[in-house]
């Protein structure tokens, strides 16, 4: 009977510790995989981002112009999110506090944020988005 219940104990210690241990796994991917995380790491991670709307026409302009000047950028489409974690309009809101826009496209290159597709125009036009690209 002792046999049995320190087993049970032991049992229920190991159930305890595998529940902590997912608890703690869980809040850090949650925590890693917020809406905020993700735009930081992609504005951080790639030479150019877009975020974008994939219907939008200011966001196939912002498209067309990085194609013309052979540059691949990453491109974010918000509405088709919904298709992987659904959080679109999280990471539209976390753009809202970051570049005070809830606009697309929302362009950035090199970390630093160009703007929409008017400024992105405007960038290449008086040379600023030659000059960053040439940075990297």
């Amino acid at each position: 009977m002792v046999k049995r219940s320190r087993l049970i104990l032991a049992l229920l210690g190991a159930v305890l510790v595998l529940l902590v241990i997912g608890n703690v796994l869980r809040l850090f991917i949650a925590n890693n995989n917020s809406p905020s995380a993700f735009v930081q790491k992609s504005i951080f991670s790639h030479k150019i981002v877009i975020f974008s709307k994939s219907y939008c026409p200011y966001c196939l302009r912002a498209k067309r112009i990085f194609s013309e000047l052979n540059e691949k950028p990453y491109v974010v489409e918000l509405d088709l999110r919904v298709f992987v974690l659904d959080d679109g309009g999280q990471i539209q809101y976390v753009l809202v506090d970051l570049v005070g826009r809830s606009t697309v496209p929302q362009v950035f290159v090199n970390g630093k944020h160009i703007g929409g597709s008017d400024d992105l125009k405007d960038a290449v036009d008086n040379g600023t988005l030659q000059r960053l690209l040439a940075v990297s």
